[in-house]
């Protein structure tokens, strides 16, 4: 059999899913848009009585949403009309209930007639006796005209199966509660213009309690009951979604709520492929991927198979490669880098089988970013050779501008191809460029340690008012919060911004405060939940919850791992930093655990290069900080005095509470060490180092290090003794007290707390 009779077949057995179905909720809009017409009517009949304005405008608005949305209970549609957000007329209203509670006594027929006497009273042919209200081709005369064909398709099994389930769908509802919440005042002297409910006959009252009775369970399998969502309804809610998910994801359905809309909407429209491409984005966002792959799998199947007969085998190429593209860009999402190179190369053919530039240009990029840092240098080559659109040469300057800071180029280099691609942004109006360039450029800034102008840009994108997705710049705002200690408002963005990375972040920042306060429980709960999106910043701080135990064995196998992934795994965009963050805690555990320092110096030494390779100033300025202690520790003060004064003026600027009153800490014992041996300028000095020490306990206070304000108001105690203030020393023994009996720390542990 060929291909085309192939799909002339499923075409011919999916034939079901181009006919909407019938279900109660569409004939209760139907006679909501009924009684409306017919009010109209009544009006235009009478002298000098119309429908307000407002009116008219709040029920166009209400109809529109009630043909787009999904089906709903009619709980949901009481509570829509009567909660106020919508100026309905009370008559409206009430005509509505006893057209509805018509239908419900009078059987079958009170149905059929709802539908079709709508549309032959209200679409009539204009003329000077009887006005023409909804048009045949407006909105809600295509809404009114395709309901009637739709019935007029139904079997008479099917048409008794719709009156049983619209009779359960009203005993669901409390028409009569409704009814009495009707307001009784006259609104534009309309309240007498309405159809009387007196004209109906309704049934005696056993027929309505018979009806109660009816089990849903016979009719679970009914066509009626399977098709909720018809395809336009299916189409708009997929549109609306996935925009959300690109311009503002908070705002978008909860993963756990959209799924469970997808899934109705599959079960109703098995064959409609860009409901599996919305659960394809939605299982992204969530890291899930057994079922992003099973969505793009099942989206483009059905997208192939259902191509129309000309021009078969261009559609089919198109949907093929961008089908491996888009597994291309998923596998590199997961990390999977192999298997994205092959997706990669499999588009970049096809692509080229069928000259699409911009499919060729996409998958160069996706190659780029699994392939490493020799394919993305031999892409950005040969990237300018050849002339580009606006949005493809905007999008390379940020890859170039990352690339080039991964690679030790200048700073100012880096920041002029990011202000290359930000004048391509600005000239062509490119709004979710623009702020993929500021997110880059704050990153960039935190990058080489200039925290102050990260959180400037973080500030910029978090007020910026712009359609575009706002969680990159809610976690480069995170990341400064985390940089300066403000664990609530990391928490607070977290929640704020729901997304993996964020949750990530924060965990990552709980976990580090509750090391800092000695709670291991609680660090360890962290570190593992930071487990599983981020594994080496998790062995990091399981490497310090090791150190700060006195596991000194444990930490250094942990570093060694985290070491050998950074030899081996040199193409993260974070490889450097977690390089030197282990090399300076490995220092740290030598220097606790052995009596050489000369390893100890050798390696900081290495980190200290390494870092002003890459232009890490705020690094290489902590790797100062952590080689004068070193010195201080080996009885080298003065040189230690030097080194901390040029490296402190940095951290004031741009570090945490937390470093900054560590620095203040290691500065204040450098000038006691290299303090006159006697006399009164020894006492004008340690007076002097404990005024500092006060601004030391306060920012250790703030971040909550338990162990180093106890060791500060140690330090403080002794050197009140040396001057002879008896009541300030005193005052510090009893603070030491008080925080010791809250959380003891053993003296051999005391000895751990380095800079």
């Amino acid at each position: 059999m060929e291909p085309s009779e192939n799909l002339d077949f499923v075409k011919l057995i999916n034939i079901r899913a181009n006919i909407d179905n019938i279900t109660p909720h569409k004939i209760a809009v139907v006679a909501f848009i009924r009684e409306y017409g017919l009010l109209k009517i009544e009006a235009k009949r009478m002298v000098d009585c119309a429908v307000a304005p407002k009116y008219r405008k709040d029920f166009c608005m209400l109809a529109l949403k009630l043909i787009q949305c999904p089906d709903m209970e009619f709980k949901e549609l009481e509570s829509l009309l009567t909660d106020g957000r919508y100026n309905l007329l009370s008559v409206h209203l009430q005509n509505f209930c006893v057209r509805l509670q018509n239908i419900y006594v009078n059987g079958i027929s009170a149905l059929v007639d709802c539908v079709t006497s709508t549309v032959d009273k209200l679409m009539i042919e204009q003329n000077e006796t009887n006005p023409c209200i909804i048009t045949r081709y407006s909105v809600l005369g295509l809404y009114l005209r395709r309901i009637l064909l739709n019935l007029e398709k139904l079997t008479f099994v099917q048409t008794v199966a719709l009156y049983k389930t619209f009779c359960l769908y009203y005993q669901k509802g409390r028409p009569g509660l409704m009814m009495r919440s009707l307001s009784k005042e006259k609104l534009n002297n309309m309240e007498g213009v309405g159809i009387s409910a007196t004209n109906e006959d309704p049934r005696p009252l056993e027929l309505s309690i018979k009806m109660n009775i009816v089990d849903r369970n016979k009719f679970s399998s009914s066509l009626l009951e399977e098709g909720q969502w018809s395809r336009k309804q299916a189409e708009l809610f997929t549109a609306q979604q996935a925009n959300l998910l690109q311009i503002n994801e908070k705002k978008a359905l909860p993963p756990p709520q959209l799924q469970k809309m997808i899934m109705q909407i599959i079960n109703d429209l098995p064959d409609y492929s860009d409901i599996h491409f919305l659960s394809f984005l939605n299982c992204l966002r969530m890291k899930e991927f057994c079922g992003a792959q099973d969505s793009l799998y099942n989206c483009f199947d059905r997208t192939v198979f259902s191509l129309p007969g000309n021009n078969i085998c261009t559609d089919r190429n198109k949907h093929f490669r961008y089908a491996a593209l888009n597994r291309a860009a998923m596998h590199t999402h997961f990390g999977h880098k192999e298997l994205a190179m092959e997706s990669v190369r499999e588009s970049v053919s096809r692509a080229q089988e069928a000259g699409d530039s911009a499919c060729v240009g996409a998958a160069g990029a996706w190659g780029a970013l699994a392939g490493g840092r020799a394919p993305r240098a031999a892409l950005l080559a040969h990237a300018p050779r050849s002339p580009r659109a606006p949005r493809l040469l905007a999008s390379a300057a940020q890859l170039l501008a990352q690339h080039a800071a991964l690679n030790a180029a200048k700073p100012a280099d880096v920041f002029q191809i990011i202000t290359r691609g930000d004048t391509i942004n600005y000239l062509h109006s490119m709004t979710d460029l623009t702020v993929a360039g500021l997110a880059n450029t704050a990153a960039l800034w935190a990058l080489y340690g200039f925290t102050e102008m990260a959180s400037v840009n973080c500030q910029l994108l978090l007020n910026l008012n712009a359609k575009c997705s706002v969680v990159s710049e809610a976690a480069g705002a995170l990341g400064v919060a985390a940089w300066r200690g403000a664990g609530g408002l990391c928490a607070a963005l977290a929640a704020h911004f729901p997304c993996p990375a964020t949750a990530a972040l924060a965990a990552r920042v709980c976990a580090h405060r509750a090391l800092l306060a000695g709670k291991w429980e609680e660090a360890d709960e962290g570190i593992r939940q930071l487990a599983s999106s981020d594994r080496w910043e998790s062995q990091l701080l399981k490497a310090e919850m090791y150190f700060l135990k006195g596991d000194a064995m444990e930490a250094l196998d942990s570093l060694q791992d985290v070491l050998d992934f950074c030899k081996t795994e040199d193409d993260s965009y974070h490889f450097i930093s977690l390089r030197l963050k282990a090399m300076v805690l490995m220092s740290q555990v030598q220097q606790c655990f052995s009596s050489v320092q000369s390893a100890n110096i050798m390696l900081l030494n290495e980190a200290l290069a390494l870092a002003k390779k890459y232009h890490l100033h705020y690094w290489a300025t902590t790797v100062e900080m952590h080689i004068a202690n070193v010195q201080l520790n080996m009885g080298c003060s003065k040189n230690a005095l030097v080194l901390a004064r040029k490296a402190l003026p940095f951290i004031m600027a741009h570090g945490s509470a937390y470093d900054l009153g560590r620095a203040m800490l290691l500065y204040t014992k450098c000038r006691i060490a290299s303090a006159p041996i006697s006399g009164e300028s020894r006492t004008n000095v340690l007076q002097s180092c404990c005024e500092a020490l006060e601004l030391v306990k306060k920012n250790f206070t703030k971040v909550g290090a338990h162990s180093r304000l106890v060791q500060t108001l140690y330090l403080q105690a002794h050197l009140y003794n040396d001057i002879g203030n008896q009541s300030a020393r005193n005052q510090c023994a009893w603070l030491y007290r008080q925080l010791d009996q809250q959380n003891p720390i053993e003296a051999t542990k005391m000895l751990l707390v380095m800079y």
